[in-house]
C-alpha cells in the first residue's frame, strides 16, 4: 500500500482499503456437490504466503474455521518480508512455477510488476460467478487487480477516506463541518484557524515520498480520475488532475497545508500541539491518530470528504491488499475455499476488523454488528460509530486502475517537483511536463524489454 504519512505510517500500510445488498447475495449455487477435488482432500496441503504479521494472525484464525469444512487438509502460512516475498514469486513464475503457493497477498503497488506478459495469478471471475459473489466487494476496490476485465485478486480493506478534525476547535471557531459539503466551502472556513505555524494540514514533501504526488493521487481519484486511465493509458494530465494539484497548491499558499514535512514522532507532536487539526485517510490513519497521540482522545470527529468538482465523490482511496491464487497452484479449487471464506464471508471480515482493525471492502458485512461496536478508536472519536461511516463510503470508493508502468510515475513527477515547488512551473505546465516525461520513461522501458 503506497502510504507516506510517517515511517510508521509506512509499517502499517503493510499490515494491510452500500448498505442495501441482495438478498441471499453471496451463498454458494453449488450446494453439497463438492469438487472431485474437494471430496478427495486426503492428505493435500495449501500453502499462504503473508508479509503483514497482522495478516498472518487472520489467516490463522481462517484456518481454524477452514480446518472444520476441510479437515484432511494442511494450510501452512509463511510470513515473509514484502520485497523478497514479491521478489521470489516473481523469479519462480518466471521459472517454471516450482516452488509457487498456493495462495499469495500482494499489496497493490506491487501488482504492477506482475502484470506485464503472463499473469501469474489465477482469474476470479468463474469462481465468483459460481458462488454468486460477482457484485458483492466494492467495485472500487476490485479494480487494483482487476486486468482486462478480470479480476485476480480479492481486497482485503476499504481504505475508505473520510476527512478528520478537532471538533473542539471548529466548533469553538462556530464552523460546522458536517454543512461544509465542498472543499470550496470548507477552505474558507479553515482559514479562519490558520495562523503562525499553525495550520490545517500536514504537508507531505519530502525527497523519499516524491514530493506532493501522494496527495495529487489520493485527490485525483476523489475528482474522478486516475493517474492510469480504464484501457491503461496516461490519464492524470486533465481537468480533474488539474483540479487536484491547484486546490493543494492554493492550500500552501494559504497556509491551509504545511509546506514542511515532519517524520516520526516530530509529525505527532505537531497534532499534539495544536498545529495540525485536520486529516484526510483512510482507518488506518485514524489508529495511527490514537496510538500516536492518546491525549486528544474526545476532541476529534469524522465526515465524508467534502467535494470538489462535477466527479468528484465523498472519499477516496489509500493502499489496499489482495489475496490471490498461484497460477501454478494443484490446489486451485481447495484454494479458492479457502480465499471465499477469508475473504468474502460477512463472519470473517468482522474477525478481520477484530484482529487486523481493517475495514472491509466486502459490501455484504457493512451492517454486520461486529463492526459497530465501541472500540478505544471509536472512543478516541467520542463514540463516533465510525463504521456507519466507512460502510457508506466504501460503496462509492473510486477507482484505482492498474498499468505496468504506474511506479515509473513516480520518477517522472520527481523530474520536475521542485521546479514546481519553486514557482518556476505552474501546476498545469507541471502535469504536461510529466506527461511527457512518463510517456517516454514507458517507451524505454518498453525497448530495453
Amino acid at each position: 500500500m503506497r502510504k507516506k504519512w510517517s515511517s510508521t505510517a509506512a509499517a502499517i500500510s503493510l499490515t494491510i482499503a452500500l448498505t442495501a445488498c441482495t438478498p441471499n447475495v453471496g451463498e454458494s449455487t453449488s450446494g453439497e456437490n463438492k469438487s472431485a477435488e474437494q471430496s478427495n482432500a486426503d492428505g493435500k496441503k495449501l500453502t499462504l504466503w503473508v508479509f503483514a504479521e497482522p495478516h498472518k494472525r487472520f489467516f490463522e484464525a481462517v484456518k481454524e474455521d477452514f480446518k472444520k469444512k476441510q479437515p484432511d487438509v494442511t494450510v501452512e502460512i509463511n510470513l515473509m518480508e514484502g520485497t523478497a516475498l514479491v521478489d521470489k514469486y516473481l523469479v519462480i513464475s518466471k521459472s517454471g512455477g516450482d516452488g509457487a503457493p498456493d495462495l499469495i497477498d500482494i499489496e497493490q503497488g506491487q501488482f504492477p510488476k506482475f502484470i506485464r506478459g503472463d499473469i501469474p495469478f489465477v482469474p476470479l471471475n468463474d469462481y465468483l460467478k459460481k458462488d454468486n459473489l460477482t457484485e458483492v466487494m466494492s467495485k472500487g476496490r476490485q479494480a487494483l487487480y482487476t486486468m482486462n476485465d478480470k479480476q485476480y485478486g480479492i481486497e482485503h480493506a476499504a481504505t475508505a477516506s473520510a476527512l478528520y478534525y478537532r471538533k473542539d476547535l471548529f466548533d469553538k471557531a462556530g464552523i460546522n463541518i458536517a454543512e461544509l459539503k465542498t472543499w470550496d466551502q470548507f477552505t474558507e472556513q479553515a482559514k479562519k484557524l490558520v495562523g503562525d505555524k499553525h495550520f490545517i494540514f500536514p504537508g507531505n514533501s519530502t525527497t523519499k515520498t516524491g514530493g506532493d504526488q501522494t496527495y495529487f493521487e489520493l485527490f485525483i481519484k476523489q475528482e474522478g480520475g486516475d493517474i492510469v486511465t480504464k484501457d491503461g493509458q496516461p490519464g492524470f494530465n486533465t481537468p480533474e488532475g488539474q483540479t487536484a494539484l491547484k486546490r493543494m497548491y492554493a492550500w500552501k499558499k494559504d497556509g491551509i497545508m504545511d509546506k514542511n514535512y515532519y517524520d516520526g514522532p516530530a509529525y505527532w507532536d505537531q497534532f499534539k500541539k495544536g498545529n495540525y487539526i485536520a486529516a484526510f485517510g483512510p482507518d488506518w490513519w485514524v489508529n495511527l491518530l490514537a496510538d500516536n497521540a492518546p491525549e486528544l482522545e474526545g476532541k476529534w470527529a469524522a465526515v465524508p470528504m467534502p467535494l470538489g468538482g462535477p466527479k468528484s465523490v465523498p472519499t477516496t482511496v489509500w493502499g489496499g491488499t489482495g489475496l490471490m491464487i498461484s497460477k501454478f497452484s494443484k490446489n486451485k479449487e481447495l484454494a479458492w475455499e479457502f480465499l471465499k471464506l477469508a475473504q468474502l464471508t460477512p463472519e470473517n471480515s468482522v474477525k478481520r476488523f477484530q484482529i487486523v482493525n481493517l475495514f472491509p471492502a466486502l459490501l455484504t458485512s457493512v451492517k454486520e454488528k461486529g463492526l459497530h461496536e465501541q472500540s478505544k478508536y471509536t472512543k478516541y472519536f467520542s463514540g463516533q460509530d465510525l463504521g456507519e461511516l466507512y460502510g457508506k463510503l466504501v460503496a462509492v470508493a473510486p477507482n484505482q486502475n492498474q498499468a505496468w508502468w504506474r511506479t515509473l510515475f513516480a520518477d517522472a513527477w520527481n523530474k520536475y517537483r521542485f521546479e514546481l515547488e519553486e514557482g518556476k512551473l505552474t501546476p498545469e505546465q507541471f502535469l504536461q511536463k510529466v506527461d511527457d516525461e512518463l510517456k517516454q520513461l514507458i517507451k524505454k522501458n518498453e525497448a530495453a524489454g
